[in-house]
């Protein structure tokens, strides 16, 4: 892996994702999503499967021998040794009952490290993105950019929480529901007693939140490696950290800690009973 080599390819994730996440948005705001479901109970849109293909179809065209990995398309192997994570519409039950919280998420993969991660929230007007190296990165309202080099040219460090005291902080999850339907409701009780708030600000946006500092941690039960690859990138270079709930640093577990850092061990810590 070179330098050279992560950055043309972020170069293009950025410019592709900004143009997959908007083509959600454009039919979010249309009239009626067509909706349908999939065998595991899992909705999936038009929208969905046209942010995936400009995805795929961009990355193909300038690095053919990249493998690509995504929520609603065949894997794609490669011989380059760098895969892509594609996640095209996180948050797919928010989009189709128009609430605007959901995300096109990418990232790259090199020899089983996440080296790069991207996040865009067309609907909220967020941006974020990541190098392993190279900072993270976060544009907090994208009105009115044009294309990714407006977009880059507003961007600011991205950095986590200072917050070292778990009885103070606040914790984000995409649902109650999640903990129960995966029996680990207890581990979420002893979270709520143990921190200052808690929240449903899930999927994406509640990893980015933790990733720019505005929350403590984001805590799933029940994840894919699309729901949270970008996010392994992103909280390293923002100071966090990224695990499954035994601490192991892996976005193939199927359940994840988010966190500022310095309260990773603790939330560990309650998640397991042991505190």
């Amino acid at each position: 892996m070179t330098t050279q080599a992560v950055q043309s390819r972020l170069a293009l994730a950025l410019d592709a994702t900004f143009d997959a996440a908007n083509a959600t948005y454009e039919l979010f705001k249309g009239l009626a999503i067509d909706v349908v479901w999939k065998n595991d109970g899992s909705p999936v849109t038009k929208a969905d499967q046209q942010a995936e293909k400009i995805l795929r179809q961009r990355i193909g065209n300038v690095f053919p021998d990249d493998a690509i990995v995504g929520e609603e398309h065949e894997d794609e192997h490669g011989t380059s040794g760098y895969k892509w994570i594609i996640d095209p519409l996180d948050g797919t039950e928010s989009f189709i009952r128009k609430v605007p919280v959901f995300g096109t998420l990418v990232a790259l993969e090199h020899e089983g490290a996440v080296v790069a991660g991207l996040c865009y929230m067309p609907a909220q007007r967020e941006f974020a993105w990541a190098s392993r190296g190279a900072g993270c990165w976060w544009v907090s309202d994208t009105t009115g950019a044009p294309n990714i080099e407006a977009l880059r040219d507003r961007a600011q460090r991205a950095q986590v929480s200072p917050m070292d005291s778990l009885k103070e902080a606040m914790i984000v999850t995409s649902g109650q529901g999640a903990f129960h339907r995966s029996g680990k409701v207890e581990a979420f009780t002893r979270l709520r007693a143990a921190t200052r708030k808690d929240r449903g600000w899930g999927n994406c946006y509640g990893h980015l939140l933790v990733a720019t500092g505005r929350v403590e941690a984001s805590i799933e039960p029940k994840i894919r490696e699309w729901d949270i690859a970008p996010f392994a990138a992103m909280l390293a270079e923002a100071g966090g950290r990224l695990t499954d709930f035994e601490g192991k640093e892996s976005v193939y577990s199927t359940h994840c800690i988010c966190s500022n850092g310095k309260l990773h061990d603790e939330i560990i810590k309650v998640v397991k009973g042991k505190k």
